[in-house]
């Protein structure tokens, strides 16, 4: 039997923010400077859940490390500046943080704050973690297993919310509830078919369901004593 929620984990692109045009943007000055096509809006959404890496093979069918270097050194702060979340997932947080529930966020992005904190998303959050914290990208469950060792909250007691099948992946090598939210590539059906505990088409759907787990706060409040 599953255990009341005591631990809200998040992917952040496409899950918490919409980041596909800013990456496009990005990506498309990078590539300017490569000689690469143009990317679109539709084949950036195909890749974004990935390690920049895999995202530029993806899209460009190879990848230097000095491209990296590149969209480091020249686009990413321009692609954070551009960052913007979905409009109903501040007041959700807002929500969701006043249950008292830990809210955190697993990201494949390897410093996933320094781009929160532009889009005013990280203040919600009890712990942000990705790569640069030494752990595995996902679907590796690392980055999960991380946080519910940090806030003592066992799998039955976790929901990791992701808008793509990596998302869905991490969750279940996890051992945890995944959500996936259809604000990505993928439909709640197809999250669904991929192995999704419940989908959502957006985030505003979230406190319902949590709310049909009761006494979150006397847990929290248990655990704090």
């Amino acid at each position: 039997m599953w255990a009341l929620i005591k631990l809200l984990i998040f992917d952040h692109d496409m899950t918490l923010v919409d980041s596909s045009q800013a990456i496009v943007c990005a990506t498309n000055m990078v590539g300017k400077k490569l000689g690469k096509p143009p990317v679109t809006r539709e084949a950036a959404l195909r890749y974004i859940a990935l390690p920049l890496w895999d995202v530029f093979v993806g899209l460009w069918g190879d990848c230097k490390q000095e491209w990296i270097d590149l969209y480091r050194e020249n686009a990413e702060s321009v692609e954070h500046e551009l960052i913007r979340p979905f409009p109903d997932v501040p007041p959700t947080l807002l929500k969701l943080h006043e249950t008292g529930i830990f809210l955190a966020v697993a990201s494949n992005r390897r410093n996933p704050r320094a781009a929160m904190d532009k889009s005013r998303t990280s203040q919600y959050f009890d712990a942000i973690v990705g790569p640069d914290d030494g752990l595995a990208f996902k679907p590796d469950p690392a980055m999960l297993r991380s946080l519910m060792k940090r806030f003592d909250a066992a799998a039955a007691e976790t929901l990791y919310v992701g808008d793509s099948g990596i998302d869905v992946k991490t969750g279940i090598a996890a051992g945890v509830r995944p959500v996936g939210v259809a604000t990505g590539n993928f439909t709640r059906g197809e999250l669904l078919g991929m192995g999704a505990w419940r989908a959502l088409d957006s985030m505003s759907e979230l406190p319902p369901l949590v709310a049909a787990e009761p006494d979150i706060m006397e847990m929290k409040e248990a655990t704090n004593a």
